[in-house]
């Protein structure tokens, strides 16, 4: 090579397509493509890291919402027959306090019968009694 030509051994490597890193080996590729080779490279496996925890997490919430969505179903189910039971423990109620009442209707009415009877019994004691009266009065 001539001196005075103003080349370089690294600039007649790199014409003939080898370079010299810094720390002087021989490459293929110039050394600024093979940086940005690596740091592309580099940023790929951090996509790749990052993608992958990101599938984890999304496995790890669809894991938890199925796992949630069964636990409200089955809520759902029993406050389903929570309400069921309700209406049924309030139709009994109602029931019942409708037989109540006619049973207290029934022997009010009977309350009343035997007022009537006993009115009518003490009528019939004091008419015979005045009977006896009189009958002894006479002999």
């Amino acid at each position: 090579m001539d001196v005075n030509s103003g080349f370089t051994a690294e600039d007649e490597l790199a014409r003939q397509g080898l370079f010299i890193d810094d720390i002087h080996r021989l490459r293929i590729l110039d050394p600024s493509v093979a940086d940005q080779t690596q740091k592309l490279k580099s940023e790929c496996d951090h996509f790749l890291q990052t993608t992958k925890n990101f599938e984890k997490t999304v496995d790890a919430f669809k894991k938890e919402a199925r796992r949630t969505a069964v636990a409200v179903e089955i809520e759902k189910k029993r406050a389903i027959g929570y309400r069921l039971l309700l209406d049924a423990l309030r139709k009994k109620k109602e029931q019942d306090q409708r037989q109540l009442m006619v049973e207290v209707d029934r022997r009010r009415l009977k309350l009343e019968q035997l007022r009537v009877e006993t009115d009518m019994l003490q009528k019939a004691e004091h008419f015979h009694q005045e009977i006896i009266d009189h009958f002894q009065m006479l002999h």
